[in-house]
């Protein structure tokens, strides 16, 4: 043959391969054709043939067949010198229809591009149960039981759910029962028992479902059936020695039912509020004789098992109009998985604003019983509670001159009207009190930090070493973090690190995870050997081990290296348990490439460090007064123009909004404007800057009588109960001050202790040292401590809420049927979030919702134009 024909003919020879492995590229289902049992699990995959997926394929959505994917697997055959690879999905395919059946046609992404699955056409029989002949519905059984002869609306009764298979047939699993009934609650179908029963002359074994439902309507509700997997034993076959059971899955579903359920009967109380059960109800009230001004806490719990989820709660109920009420905490425990069994518990706060009896009660509440089919009332008689005359002395709870005598209120004169109101559960009451004499404004805004005083250049010596030992103990640390993350060792030891983790694993017996496993291994070598190069020769690996360490060190890198090259790329296996043992022996040998501490002195270590030190320093606030004369204000205030003084303020407060004293007269301007709310707000925020101002204190107690604001916290802080008379010496953020610096004091102090332990001349100052540190520490845990007694007003985030405002489930105003509760003005919120002009806040009984903007102000920064 001429050399131009064999060039010709190799080059034909060559495209004709081309096309040949071009045409051998396909994506089909196996089978593609044939019959599927109705309601069984088929069998049937989906094979990638000479082509690898490129993610999971997108099947078409088919009405009345479900395909499950199953497992994904690979295999590899050698047919007349051609290598065919495939990776086949497997999926159970479970048809609902009898007839013909087709999969369409669809493309999926593939490692050659998009490629087009055929489609597949199928033939959907009645199934049958392995070789008997049987159908499904002959085997298996799946059904509803109800126990209730009679079911009223809102009762809760027990629904039963029995599935299982004749015994003949061995049941080998049920998988989650799938049941989504409408109109009504349940906590869904739980396991109980496998037990053996008799249905239609027929022997099955079952698994009982229980249920927990409740019934919201009266009326025929329909229930749709329960639908699950089951598989049963249907054969066995030979293997070897013993004989393996054959399975067969079907899906079994139970049929529909109608439910008839019962209005409630007629007749019901005033008292009844939709309590459909089995309740009890019980009331407190402590203290029974107390002051005017102290709280007494009426407690209402509920509890039992009912139609909970229908809103059932606490009954409302009515004090007199001589209290006011803090917002009411709600606690609900249920148990566990249970919707239907629980206790509510809620407890009002109510503040006396007079002297004399008044009766907490009777409470009546209402329930059906659908047990013995008739209403119940629980009734608890009234409770009576004394209020004695204040103590004197106590301007939280004495009134002004303007304030209606004792003598007035016996005999009938009061300027209030004698009454009750009602307390709802999620509601407030709010009610006007007489202004009491508030003090007035400070002429100068002082910042809340008090100036130090002088010292002498002798007491200086102290402050002024633990001043330069700080910063210098952070330069370094700063420098020290710098070089650990600029130090060109650092990729290295993290491949040290995973090279080690790599070879404390074994390797794994299937071929391609072995390949990886070695690649793996490889990778982190060349990144701690050869940084940059990906794969290195072995002659490269051998001189970079020699430059570390010994020859022996090297030849052992060597060999290994050898080995892995001949399991990645040779024709022929290798000793695994050889190479593992020789690549651990080289790894433990490895050293570890140390950060080296010279590095923390060199220039881009040090001056980074430097550069942060001076901004900290230059970012401390100093300590000196601000002076903040605003004489335009005292003076409109003084002209009666409030509106105009309280605009000047609370410019003055955006201006410095930290000084307390903007604050304080703020609040004043808008009190005599009557907004006792904004006022109380005002003063809080004042209060928490300078909680040592005996005025702001005066001034919160007349705005607790004006309004229903009532933080126990704050109540606490103005009057100095307990150990708050030494918490309130400082403010939130003073104590977080003391806390950092005492920390800073205890970390100073301990390492001049220790350097004093080594320096014979100061030895003897060491156990002094370590004793200031000592106390430097337990200040700081005693300042943290008293800072978070400050609870809610001790955070940067909190807020303050100026108006009584709905609490709404969604930030809109246009969505009427929306959930919905009310937020009383005085009471102290946290921020989540903010939406637009919203703000998602939690209350402190743990609801949560949004309010609008203007209803709230924060209690710490700048604050809007009221």
């Amino acid at each position: 043959m001429r050399p131009h024909s064999y060039n010709v003919f190799i080059t034909l020879l060559a495209t004709l391969s081309c096309v040949s492995t071009f045409w051998a590229q396909s994506v089909y289902w196996s089978p593609s054709n044939g019959t599927l049992q109705e309601g069984k699990a088929n069998s049937i995959d989906l094979f990638y043939d000479s082509c690898e997926p490129d993610g999971d394929p997108d099947l078409p959505a088919i009405g009345n067949l479900s395909l499950n994917f199953r497992g994904r697997s690979n295999s590899r055959s050698l047919i007349n010198g051609r290598l065919s690879a495939k990776t086949i999905f497997n999926y159970q395919a479970i048809p609902s229809q009898l007839g013909q059946l087709t999969i369409p046609s669809f493309r999926v992404k593939t490692s050659e591009g998009e490629i087009q699955v055929p489609a597949a056409r199928f033939e959907v029989v009645e199934a049958t149960v392995g070789n008997s002949g049987l159908s499904p519905s002959e085997v298996f059984l799946s059904l509803f039981q109800i126990r209730d002869e009679k079911i009223y609306q809102g009762e809760v009764f027990n629904l039963d759910y029995i599935a299982g298979a004749k015994q003949e047939y061995q049941l080998a699993d049920l998988s989650v029962p799938s049941w989504s009934p409408t109109r009504l609650v349940t906590n869904g179908l739980v396991d109980n028992q496998v037990t053996g029963v008799s249905y239609q002359g027929a022997n099955y074994t079952v698994k009982v479902y229980q249920a927990k439902v409740l019934a919201t309507e009266s009326g025929t509700i329909e229930i749709p059936g329960a639908k699950q997997e089951a598989t049963v034993v249907i054969g066995r076959r030979r293997d070897f020695m013993f004989q393996e059971p054959v399975y067969d899955a079907f899906t079994i579903e139970s049929d529909p039912f109608a439910l008839e359920v019962l209005p409630l009967p007629s007749g019901a109380p005033d008292s009844f509020n939709g309590a459909v059960g089995e309740f009890s109800l019980e009331s407190q009230v402590v203290p029974e004789q107390v002051q005017v001004g102290e709280p007494v806490t009426w407690t209402l719990e509920l509890s039992g098992t009912g139609n909970w989820p229908a809103g059932i709660g606490v009954p409302a109920r009515s004090v007199s109009s001589r209290f006011k009420a803090i917002q009411p905490e709600i606690k609900n425990e249920f148990a566990e998985n249970d919707l239907f069994t629980g206790v509510q518990t809620e407890d009002i706060v109510l503040i006396p604003t007079q002297e004399g009896s008044f009766e907490f009660g009777p409470i009546k509440y209402t329930y059906f019983d659908p047990v013995e089919e008739r209403y119940k009332t629980i009734e608890i008689p009234s409770k009576t509670v004394t209020v004695v005359p204040p103590e004197p002395g106590n301007p939280a709870l004495t009134s002004g001159s303007d304030s209606p005598s004792i003598d007035q209120i016996a005999s009938g004169n009061s300027p209030y009207e004698q009454g009750s109101y009602d307390l709802d559960p999620t509601g407030q009451n709010t009610f006007e009190k007489p202004p009491e004499i508030l003090k007035a404004p400070r002429l100068t805004s002082n910042s809340f930090a008090a100036p130090e005083n002088p010292r002498s250049p002798a007491n200086l010596i102290a402050p002024t070493a633990v001043a330069l030992a700080c910063p210098l103990a952070f330069w370094f640390l700063l420098a020290l973090v710098k070089s650990a993350s600029t130090d060109p060792r650092k990729q290295e030891r993290i491949a040290l690190a995973e090279l080690r983790k790599i070879s404390r694993k074994s390797p794994p017996n299937d071929p391609d995870a072995l390949k990886q496993y070695h690649r793996d291994w490889r990778s982190a070598a060349a990144h701690y050997f050869v940084p940059g190069n990906l794969e290195p020769t072995p002659e490269e690996i051998t001189n970079a081990a020699a430059a570390l360490r010994d020859e022996e060190f090297a030849n052992t890198w060597h060999q290994a290296w050898i080995l892995s090259d001949k399991t990645l790329f040779g024709p022929d296996s290798i000793d695994q348990a050889e190479w593992t043992q020789l690549q651990k022996k080289a790894v433990d040998a490895t050293p570890s490439k140390k950060i080296s501490l010279s590095r923390v002195f060199k220039y881009e270590s040090w001056f980074p460090a430097a550069i942060a030190v001076l901004i900290l320093v230059s970012l401390t606030p100093s300590s000196n007064a601000q002076e903040h004369a605003e004489l335009d204000p005292q003076q409109l205030y003084n002209e009666g123009n409030f509106a105009a003084a309280a605009a000047n303020w609370i410019t003055a407060i955006n201006d410095a909004p930290y000084a307390a004293e903007p604050r304080y007269n703020a609040g004043l301007a808008v009190a005599q404007l009557g907004d006792w709310s904004t006022a109380w707000a005002l003063w809080t925020s004042a209060f928490c800057l300078d909680p040592s101002n005996k005025d702001v204190a005066w001034n919160l107690r007349i705005a607790h009588q004006n309004t229903s604001a009532f933080d126990p916290v704050l109540q606490s802080l103005i009057e100095g109960e307990d150990y708050y008379s030494i918490i309130r010496l400082r403010s939130p953020a003073q104590w977080q001050t003391l806390s950092a610096q005492a920390l800073w004091a205890l970390g100073t102090l301990l390492t001049l202790g220790v350097v004093a332990i080594y320096f014979r001349p100061i030895k003897k100052l060491a156990g002094t040292l370590m004793a200031l540190g000592a106390l430097a520490g337990v200040l700081a845990y005693f300042a943290a401590w008293s800072h978070q007694k400050y609870e809610a007003l001790g955070e940067p985030d909190t807020l303050l809420v100026t108006q009584e405002s709905p609490l709404l489930s969604i930030p809109t105003d246009l969505q009427q049927e929306q959930v919905s509760t009310t937020v009383g003005a005085g009471t102290v919120v946290k921020l989540e979030k903010t939406f637009l002009s919203w703000m998602k806040i939690n209350l402190p009984n743990g609801e949560s919702g949004w309010l609008r903007q203007e209803k709230i102000m924060p209690l710490y920064g700048e604050i809007s134009q009221l």
